[in-house]
């Protein structure tokens, strides 16, 4: 077993249910993903000899945000590259019981990891992949806008097929209050997901055919159309252009050269009439 990185360096003691608290690639290629994200957000990696794989912890200015997991042959949920997001809940076994009772799957656990916690990989009602943790220590502590500085991640947000029905189950199953945000280019289904008064997610019904539910992270840039250039330079891929039309050219969607996408996004950004625009890319249709 692999001794997975802690979702935050120093025990904090505190739970933070429905936030999401770290990121893991799951790639066939490793020392390409890590090539392609060291040029283009400056990010490091330390390597984790396990018995069967190595684990690469992410760093951004010497702090751990994510990790890279090589795709194991054992694990036909994860048959492709793509990035999993760890979303806090108060148990793992409670929240798998809310879980199957809905209609979604357990794919992987719920196991025990002695340095980050519970886990279960999950696939919820719709389709999309989400893992479940309860971690050792406590959860990172809630930061500002202010904080989150380039390379760092910005916000997490769900793509799905039928949004209401998205929204209802992720309000079971961490408690989660939804409202439709107030600011310019948001359409009428997309949804900000609250928990304790902070909003912690985004949901937007999928806008094309052929696309899979799925939950997408966000990564905060200064300039997303040269991040964009440069991710195409690097071998990547711009799935959804930076343009005006979308949240004032403040987003692109992006995929790396191992094929897992990923947003990023400048924050914060101010609409035509200099009102706040919300996070993500809830304006695509």
């Amino acid at each position: 077993m692999v001794e997975l990185a802690p979702v935050t360096p120093v025990a904090t003691g505190e739970y933070h249910p429905g936030q999401f608290v770290w990121h893991d690639l799951v790639t066939d290629d490793p020392e390409a993903a890590k090539a392609f994200y060291g040029a283009l957000f400056g990010w490091r990696f330390e390597d984790v000899d396990g018995d069967l794989s190595v684990y690469s912890v992410i760093e951004r200015d010497g702090r751990p945000i994510g990790g890279i997991v090589p795709i194991q042959d054992e694990d036909p949920a994860v048959a492709s590259a793509r990035w999993l997001s760890l979303l806090s809940v108060e148990d793992v076994d409670d929240a798998i019981s809310t879980l199957e009772r809905s209609g979604g799957a357990v794919e992987i656990g719920p196991r025990d990891n002695p340095t980050r916690g519970r886990m279960a990989l999950v696939r919820d009602p719709q389709g999309a992949l989400v893992v479940l943790i309860r971690s050792v220590g406590g959860d990172p502590p809630n930061r500002e806008e202010s904080d989150v500085g380039a390379g760092d991640w910005l916000w997490t947000e769900l793509w799905a097929e039928d949004a209401a029905s998205a929204t209802s189950f992720y309000a079971s199953l961490v408690g989660y209050s939804a409202e439709r945000p107030d600011v310019e280019g948001a359409h009428d289904g997309y949804r900000v997901l609250y928990r304790d008064g902070r909003p912690r997610a985004g949901v937007n019904e999928i806008p094309w055919e052929n696309v899979r539910p799925n939950w997408l992270p966000y990564i905060r840039v200064d300039d997303p159309a040269a991040v964009a250039r440069r991710a195409e330079e690097l071998g990547g891929s711009v799935l959804i252009a930076p343009s005006q039309e979308v949240r004032g050219g403040s987003a692109a969607l992006l995929m790396d050269p191992t094929g897992a996408a990923f947003a990023i996004q400048r924050w914060p950004v101010a609409g035509a009439d200099g009102s706040q625009q919300s996070r993500g890319l809830g304006g695509v249709r």
